[in-house]
């Protein structure tokens, strides 16, 4: 999150409620959707003001920041935050300034590529580098950690190829290259990012540590089209692979291919995210379709929240809303009793989080 205090601008307030990274949208547009709408009424009710943006903001920018942010963050009953350090920005928490700030127990996410990124400089080949990150993964599971993450989705295609070591040497001496002459190592391409998968779901298997893998909605600099988890299947049906927990982040609008996938893999899980509190009520229908498929056992409860304390409100809210829609229609259908219900209710939020990633209170 964002170090407080700061004054939140109108502006700054949309971007968080957008994976969109033109400024015009956050400009001229997302103040019209549905799920932007949602959140300025959740916040307003929260907050007993107006329910305008204007009003929030002005409200929020003369609270305490300390205050407010404690106050929107009690709300929400999380008991610890898995954080993914790999996207901090200038002006954010260190995780311990965050768990200080908030109250909250944080625990950390390795991003797979942040950390790939910065080990290539010392390897002479792949073979080298690999072996660096593993050793780095290993340290950082030793330290604490609780999981990885990959963004493939982001840097490649997650319709995951064998790897080809003659075009992984040729793709590994060019990103080389560029680190001597200190530009940006980033990694992209299928030869080099899915090698480095791969190489890590190996070691987060060893370790017994989940992988995440973002998969559909997301910024533009994905192509949405290449993001389905189904081209995961290497990872499922490989004897190398077994015993992997592979956790499908974010889904929409492949939640329901993803809720096929937990529900014929035993090592997936999946979580809908951001999708609840961006989607408006498509986010409650992903909820439901979701459910039809996918166990109680393998859903997650996740925000993908950062930035501001508002985010993370908004997004709490709106998931136990449209989980208890979802159970509460189960219910009127006679498919579940209230019991069962609740108890879904409890794996979700919580119970589940906490056997897949061996959390500890």
């Amino acid at each position: 999150m964002r170090r407080w205090p700061y004054r939140l601008s109108a502006l700054e307030l949309r971007a968080a409620f957008t994976e969109a990274l033109d400024p015009q949208l956050a400009a001229h547009h997302v103040v019209h959707t549905s799920g932007y709408q949602d959140a300025v009424h959740r916040l307003a009710r929260e907050l007993r003001c107006e329910p305008t943006e204007t009003a929030i903001l002005a409200y929020r920018n003369a609270a305490d920041a300390a205050g407010h942010a404690r106050r929107l963050l009690t709300s929400t009953a999380t008991g610890m935050m898995l954080v993914d350090t790999g996207f901090a920005a200038p002006g954010t928490f260190t995780l311990a300034e965050q768990e200080q700030a908030t109250g909250i127990t944080q625990r950390e996410i390795i991003r797979l590529e942040t950390l790939a990124e910065g080990l290539i400089k010392e390897a002479d080949d792949p073979r080298e580098w690999f072996s660096a990150v593993r050793n780095a993964l290993n340290a950082a599971i030793r330290g604490g950690a609780v999981g990885v993450k990959t963004i493939c989705a982001y840097r490649a295609t997650l319709k995951l190829q064998p790897v080809d070591t003659d075009a992984l040497g040729v793709a590994f001496s060019a990103i080389r290259l560029r680190a001597e002459r200190r530009e940006h190592p980033r990694l992209s391409g299928s030869a080099l990012c899915h090698a480095l998968l791969f190489e890590a779901a190996q070691a987060c298997r060893e370790l017994d540590v989940p992988l995440q893998v973002h998969c559909g909605f997301g910024d533009p600099d994905e192509d949405l089209a290449e993001t389905s988890p189904l081209g995961l299947r290497p990872l499922f049906i490989d004897p190398a692979y077994r015993g992997l927990r592979v956790a499908l982040l974010h889904c929409y609008p492949y939640h329901r291919e993803a809720a096929y996938l937990c529900s014929v893999f035993p090592d997936v899980y999946m979580d809908l995210s951001l999708t609840i509190p961006f989607a408006g009520l498509e986010g409650g229908r992903a909820m439901r379709e979701a459910l039809g498929l996918c166990p109680t056992s393998k859903l997650l409860y996740a925000s993908d929240a950062s930035r501001y304390p508002e985010v993370f409100f908004v997004a709490a809210a709106a998931h136990r809303e449209a989980l208890a829609d979802a159970l509460g229609e189960l219910v009127e259908h006679r498919i579940l009793d209230i019991g069962t219900a609740a108890n879904a209710g409890r794996q979700v939020l919580a119970e589940n989080a906490r056997r897949v990633y061996n959390l500890k209170d």
